[in-house]
């Protein structure tokens, strides 16, 4: 399953720590607990089995789920309980992804026939995938020599539901099923590009793409299992209901049956959550998981769940409920032994994007190259991770972070650390030069900066008239400390090399919307500073020329930058349509090498994930790539 996250709100309570004893000698007591909020039934019980590892822990998360129905919704509250309940089936650790609940991920490589690439025709009327744009289309005409993958997922042997019945490959099918359907609220791309996903055998599941659909990360094209035999409110099974039913229905959304370390226990609105250990868990016999229960307590107020956790009340703060803006208290208990932050450079990243093509009237600065390098060239990237995002993080220099496996060489990046005397260098010789030492640069005559426009090389020059000041309008988004704290860190950058701008907090639905009335998509800014998400694959597409948006496709593209480049689109497509990733990498660095060097955007930084845990918590491991820091909480016991 492929998840999104989404990030809100909820209430504040309060929440308190149960943590796990030792064996006791036959004369001590058992360990009190003081938890208003817990039932009765579990503040009055012992918090370990002596003869063996156990206990409770306690997560603080800053939201409740509205659902753990896999396909009703998509929150990080959820995934911090779901992935308890689903163990995998695939972890994407560190940028690469993980088996988990199946004995391999089918590689093409392997030559073992899990995964294959035949070459099929199609007749008209059939659909299939137009292997250049990846877009399902009809066939009119006969169309010979199309790849078509075909791959088999196998299932590890012993898996089975809480209440003991053998999950099988019919309960993936089935759950392909489901979130293929109009009425689950999950992306239909997969589902659109595939031919079929069947059962072959009880372990078994064969997923196969249509004619043409060259996906790279086709090995990973498992759909969660899901408990056909499970019965809603009204006695029927999950496999005899209709997707929009099972998606109302109370159970499922409350008390899905768990084939992973713990099942649901209780649910008390507005509170907690609480696990109970799976003793059907196919992992039982190595000992997991590690503790009997996990709580997850509700806790919207950053200050207080940082509270409750310096006082021994929760084990884990998640990404939720703190952030950075709390570092300074962080540290300090961390210096007295209260607890033990983590601070994980994400996969949200931070850019400034220039406007090569602006629609309406305004000067097109960013048409000029020496100027995007200049601006490059003249901003502090550094010092702001260090004083903003407290030096735990880094300045991006490219669309994927340096840990990533398609990271170029170095030698193959341009890359623009902070030198303001040679951005002046740069502005002077492009012909902006303050004269009359006002401190903005003009341009000294007229200066044509020229762009391509499409795929085919076309090109337009845009005219900066003589006298023509050095000023640019920045836009973001309002309300958010970091970007403003961010924009205010450029705007004194600019100063220092002549180039004048003013700072435009817009509403996010403003700044966001459609073109051609939404300032950034629709064409209209001079630099914009937003996020985006990478992941596994690198997103070369948000860059393609087909994607810039306009009168012509509806203003549906995402490349605002109006930059087009043919041979990164040429290079970038051959990446994504390649599926060996030894083959694929030549092409993606040689498409980061184009992007660096022709900058229409400047990478400015990852944003920070920040959790913190007791010191003795033993095996929390937070990653960038992971769904939720609850991804191996099958693993996590309390030290010694």
């Amino acid at each position: 399953m492929k998840r999104m996250i989404a990030i809100g709100t909820l209430l504040a309570v309060t929440i308190i720590l149960g943590s796990a004893g030792s064996p006791a000698a036959s004369t001590a007591q058992e360990p009190t607990i003081h938890r208003a909020w817990l039932p009765a039934v579990l503040a009055n019980a012992s918090l370990t089995d002596p003869a063996r590892p156990g206990g409770r822990l306690i997560v603080g998360q800053g939201q409740e789920p509205e659902t753990l129905y896999i396909y009703g919704g998509s929150m990080l509250s959820a995934a911090h309980v779901q992935n308890s309940l689903y163990d995998g089936p695939i972890d994407t650790v560190s940028y690469v992804h993980h088996p988990v609940i199946l004995d391999k991920l089918p590689r093409i490589e392997d030559g073992d026939g899990r995964a294959r690439v035949d070459y099929v025709t199609v007749e008209p009327g059939h659909r299939y995938v137009d292997p250049e744009t990846q877009e399902v289309v009809t066939a009119t005409e006969t169309v010979a020599d199309l790849p078509q993958l075909t791959v088999k997922h196998r299932l590890v042997p012993g898996l089975r539901w809480e209440d003991g019945t053998p999950l099988t490959a019919a309960d993936s099918a089935f759950s392909a099923r489901l979130a293929c359907d109009p009425d689950s609220w999950t992306s239909k791309f997969l589902c659109e590009r595939t031919a079929h996903y069947v059962a072959r055998d009880e372990r078994t599941v064969e997923w196969q793409g249509l004619p043409g659909f060259t996906d790279p990360t086709y090995y990973t094209n498992f759909y969660t299992p899901l408990p056909r035999h499970q019965r809603g409110s009204d006695g029927m099974t999950m496999s005899e209901m209709e997707a929009g039913s099972i998606a109302e229905d109370e159970v499922f959304h409350r008390r899905p049956l768990s084939y992973g370390p713990f099942k649901i226990g209780e649910w008390a609105d507005g509170d907690f959550i609480r696990l109970e250990r799976n003793e059907n868990y196919w992992r039982a016999s190595e000992g997991l998981p590690s503790v009997d229960e996990v709580i997850h307590h509700f806790i919207s107020d950053s200050n207080s769940l940082l509270a409750a956790l310096k006082a021994g009340e929760v084990d884990v703060a998640t990404r939720d409920g703190i952030d950075i803006s709390q570092f300074d208290a962080l540290e300090a208990a961390k210096d007295v032994g209260e607890l033990t932050p983590h601070y994980v450079a994400g996969t949200v990243w931070e850019h400034l994007d220039f406007n090569l093509d602006p629609v309406d009237d305004r000067p097109a600065f960013g048409a000029c190259q020496a100027v995007r390098r200049a601006i490059a060239l003249g901003t502090d990237r550094q010092t702001m991770v260090d004083v903003i995002l407290m030096g735990q993080s880094s300045v991006m220099h490219t669309f994927v972070p340096e840990e990533h496996w398609a990271y170029p060489p170095t030698h193959m990046l341009a890359t623009y650390p902070f030198a303001p005397e040679l951005a002046m260098a740069l502005l002077d010789d492009a012909g902006f030069i303050d004269t009359d030492d006002d401190g903005v640069r003009e341009a000294q005559e007229d200066i044509t900066c020229t762009i391509v426009t499409n795929l085919e090389g076309d090109t337009i020059d845009h005219m900066i008239p003589a006298g023509t000041r050095l000023e640019l309008t920045v836009n973001t988004t309002q309300g958010n400390v970091m970007r403003e704290e961010t924009t205010l860190f450029f705007q004194a950058n600019m100063i220092e090399i002549g180039v004048r701008t003013r700072l435009e907090y817009l509403p996010a639905y403003h700044f966001f919307a459609d073109g051609p009335d939404g300032p950034l998509f629709g064409r209209r800014y001079d630099l914009g500073e937003f996020a985006w998400l990478t992941g596994v694959q690198p997103r070369v597409d948000l860059h393609f020329c087909t994607e810039i948006p306009s009168e012509e496709n509806s203003w549906s593209g995402q490349n605002q930058t109006g930059w087009c480049d043919p041979e990164y689109e040429r290079v970038s497509r051959r990446a994504v349509a390649t599926l060996e990733r030894g083959d694929a990498l030549p092409l993606y660095h040689r498409a980061q090498q184009i992007f660096t060097e022709q900058v229409p955007v400047l990478p400015l930084f990852q944003r920070v994930m920040v959790t913190a845990t007791r010191p003795d918590l033993i095996n929390f491991r937070p990653d960038p790539t992971v769904n939720s820091e609850t991804w191996n909480i099958e693993e996590w016991r309390l030290g010694p």
